[in-house]
C-alpha cells in the first residue's frame, strides 16, 4: 500500500512510563519516520486522531486466551490457562517473550485491551505485534542487544528520520519496528499466527 501512513506504538504497562510512538510514511522510495514519547492514553488516541493513520500497530498484548476474564489470580477464569495460541505458536518458533499473565505484563495487557477498544470505536484499524519476534525474523539486534545496535540495523534497512536522533530511546526504536510490521502487514508481507477467536499476532513473513 504506497503512500501510507502507519502508526507504531511501544505500549508502556503503566501512564507514568515512556511510551514509544512512531509515525512512518514512505516518500520517495524511503521510509521516514518521526517519534516521540507520550504517556497518557488519551494523549496516544489525540496524536492517532490527529494523525489519522491507514494502521494502527502496537506492541502489547490486546486479548487475553480464550475463556479468561480477567487476569486475577482468584478468578475460576485462570484454569483456562496462561498463553494465547499465538504465545504458544512464538514458544514453537524459538521466539522469547512474556506470557501475558505474568507480573508487569498483566497491567500492559489491560492497559492494550481498553487501547484497542478506544481506537477501535473510532475506526482505526489496530493489529498487535511484537518486537522483539519481529527483530529476530528480521534479522536485528533486539534492544537488550543494545540500542545503537539496533538503531544501526533499521538504518540499514533504509529507515530515514528520527531514527538518526542522537538521544533515541529504546522504547521509540520499538515503535519503529512496531510500525516497520506494520508497513509489511498492508504491503501483504507478513505472517499471521495465533487464533483469530482470541487474535492474531502480526509478524514479519521474511526479511526486509
Amino acid at each position: 500500500m504506497k503512500n501510507s501512513k502507519i502508526i507504531g506504538i511501544d505500549l508502556a504497562g503503566v501512564e507514568h512510563r515512556e511510551t514509544g510512538f512512531c509515525i512512518m510514511q514512505e516518500f520517495h522510495g524511503c521510509l521516514w519516520v518521526k517519534t516521540i514519547i507520550l504517556y497518557r492514553d488519551e494523549e496516544i488516541v489525540s496524536e492517532c486522531v490527529k494523525e489519522k493513520p491507514d494502521l494502527i500497530s502496537i506492541d502489547a498484548p490486546l486479548a487475553l486466551p480464550k475463556g479468561r476474564c480477567c487476569l486475577k489470580d482468584e478468578c475460576s477464569c485462570r484454569s483456562k490457562g496462561h498463553l494465547r495460541e499465538c504465545d504458544k505458536e512464538l514458544l514453537k518458533m524459538g521466539i522469547k517473550f512474556f506470557p501475558v499473565t505474568l507480573g508487569p505484563m498483566r497491567k500492559l495487557t489491560m492497559r492494550g485491551i481498553k487501547l484497542r477498544k478506544i481506537l477501535e470505536s473510532k475506526d482505526f484499524k489496530v493489529i498487535e505485534t511484537y518486537p522483539g519476534g519481529a527483530q529476530d525474523l528480521l534479522g536485528l539486534p533486539r534492544k537488550k542487544d543494545g540500542i545503537e545496535k539496533l538503531r544501526n540495523g533499521l538504518i540499514k534497512l533504509g529507515i530515514k528520520g528520527d531514527v538518526l536522533k542522537s538521544k533515541i530511546t529504546d522504547h521509540e526504536l520499538d515503535a519503529i519496528t512496531s510500525a516497520l510490521v506494520g508497513k509489511m502487514y498492508l504491503e501483504g508481507n507478513f505472517i499471521a499466527i495465533g487464533n483469530s477467536d482470541e487474535i492474531l499476532m502480526i509478524l514479519p513473513k521474511k526479511r526486509f
